[in-house]
């Protein structure tokens, strides 16, 4: 076997320049609890040198380590300990389950602080990922399977990665990698419920401000909402849109029907049935079968299993869409759309997602079926309250909601009757529905039982991370785009993900699919049918 290019040289914890003053003990919210249980919001920045961040400078990695610590000030619970709360805990609280409901303690002596990991890399980046100029034009379908992303964020295992496992492991964990070029990559990952991508991208452009001073920067390009007012870290300020009553209250029933009629999977972790895999048991806080047995549970729907071939090999094609062909599918999306859907105003977004999901299910070989096939869609709620909550809102309020479609109808239809349909549901979450959805969620003996989303052969998984800014993230002063952004994701059939390139008003969507299907992606003539 060939030597690792990949050397870690130094781990430790570190913590917020300025001690908290007391230990606080916060519980997290309702819909964070909803998703304690989802793979780490985690993200990797590749960066060229240049002759101000040269990663062979010691000063580059302690510049970038101190304006981490100043950063963690504003975040302190970030080096806190997440934990499953206590029925003690939620004596009296207006939401008195407790059972899957996460807290985070921070301020104590034993804090598990934040891992930091230095490492060094002996290739250049040149032998890992392409640059901006090949990726616009010779590479704009990428292959990128082998790049090494587990080996760019921290290997440390994060509170939660299982239920049982969270004393004293950190919930946020990041990696500084030196490479032989003098390159460098940051990578971030932090447990779920502590934050989305939203939040995540909060932080990482908070800490690249700080950084930008110790660098030399004057400070006019700080000017993001999270400069100026700082983070809101409360989550009972999310749980309030539940309009809960008092502690003990029975669920409104007008609220619970509403939030189940809308589009979202109900898929039960804790049944068993065809195909059940051994680990989905083991990876929930699922209660022993006779206490089971004996709960009054809310009405779920048993995961499709069968259709998920986990042991199949999956690649990971990263695909670069110029502006000027999102602007010709979203005109081909508006002129083709259905009359039931005339009123649907389509977003750029909302158009390569359905060309993307049309090219998935035909390299998916759907086109004779009548089974349903889903794009699982991950939305924000921050701006879907009233009032809503700012981008700065610290925590993961998210949703997924689905658009179904059969196989013939998603692999012959037209662009614009997808688009239309994903406006159409995105549509339906509207203040009044979000509030019920939080209130029926307050209810659940543990949230994070149901998983509103799945994978496999009849299933997209989409996250978008459009008009986060992800690649404008300068922690240096380079006053220029990073070399390269991963959304870290696990390597499963049927994720998907888009990033948009500074302000280029490029997409690039990271798909996953099984190997097979996703060599027919790739060869099919209409990925290139508004051009690339």
């Amino acid at each position: 076997m060939a030597e690792s290019s990949y050397h870690v040289r130094q781990s430790r914890r570190i913590f917020p320049t300025k001690a908290p003053k007391q230990i606080t003990t916060t519980k997290l919210s309702i819909l964070d609890a909803s998703v304690a249980r989802f793979a780490p919001c985690s993200a990797i920045w590749l960066y060229d040198r240049t002759e101000n961040a040269d990663a062979h400078d010691p000063l580059t990695f302690q510049r970038l380590e101190e304006a981490l610590k100043q950063t963690l000030d504003d975040y302190p619970h970030y080096s806190g300990q997440l934990r499953w709360a206590s029925k003690a805990l939620v004596e009296g609280d207006v939401n008195p389950r407790h059972v899957g409901r996460p807290i985070v303690v921070y301020g104590a002596a034993d804090d598990p602080g934040v891992e930091l990991v230095l490492a060094k890399d002996d290739r250049e980046l040149n032998a890992i990922v392409p640059s901006q100029e090949e990726r616009s034009s010779v590479k704009t379908v990428w292959r990128a399977t082998d790049f090494p992303q587990n080996e760019f964020v921290p290997g440390t295992k994060l509170a939660f990665s299982s239920v049982t496992d969270f004393e004293g492991l950190p919930g946020v964990a990041i990696a500084m990698t030196a490479f032989k070029c003098g390159g460098f990559a940051i990578g971030v990952k932090l447990t779920h419920c502590l934050s989305d991508a939203t939040c995540l991208m909060e932080f990482v452009h908070s800490w690249a401000a700080q950084s930008r001073l110790l660098f030399g920067d004057d400070g006019s390009r700080i000017g993001r909402s999270v400069g100026a007012k700082g983070p809101v870290f409360d989550p009972a300020q999310l749980d309030q849109y539940a309009n809960l009553t008092s502690s003990g209250a029975s669920p409104d029933p007008e609220k619970i029907n509403r939030a189940r009629a809308l589009p979202m999977h109900r898929y039960d972790w804790w049944s068993e049935g065809p195909g059940y895999p051994s680990w989905a048991a083991a990876s929930s806080n699922r209660p022993p079968a006779e206490e089971l047995a004996g709960l009054a549970l809310s009405p779920s729907t048993f995961p499709p299993w069968t259709t998920w071939n986990m042991a199949a090999p999956v690649e990971h094609f990263q695909i670069r869409f110029k502006a000027e062909s999102i602007a010709k599918m979203k005109k081909a999306a508006e002129a083709s759309l259905p009359e039931s859907l005339r009123t649907q105003r389509v977003s750029r977004l909302d158009s390569v997602l359905a060309h993307i999901w049309i090219l998935i299910n035909r390299a998916r070989q759907h086109e004779n079926t009548e089974d349903q096939m889903y794009m699982d869609i991950t939305l924000g709620v921050r701006s879907r309250v009233e009032p809503p909550l700012p981008d700065s809102f610290v925590g993961s309020p998210i949703l997924l909601a689905y658009i179904a479609k059969t196989g013939s109808e998603v692999t012959t239809g037209t662009i614009g009757s997808i688009a239309g349909s994903i406006r159409q549901t995105a549509s339906q979450f509207t203040p009044d529905a979000v509030s019920a959805y939080i209130h029926d969620n307050a209810y659940e003996f543990c949230p994070h039982r149901l998983w509103q989303s799945f994978l496999g052969s009849r299933h997209t998984l989409v996250t978008s991370w459009v008009r986060a800014r992800a690649y404008e993230v300068d922690f240096c002063a380079k006053h220029r785009l990073a070399r390269y952004v991963q959304g870290v994701m696990p390597r499963m059939d049927g994720l998907v993900q888009v990033m948009d390139v500074g302000g280029t008003g490029d997409f690039d969507v990271c798909v996953n699919l099984e190997k097979e299907a996703a060599q027919r992606f790739i060869d099919d003539p209409m990925l290139k049918a508004y051009s690339l």
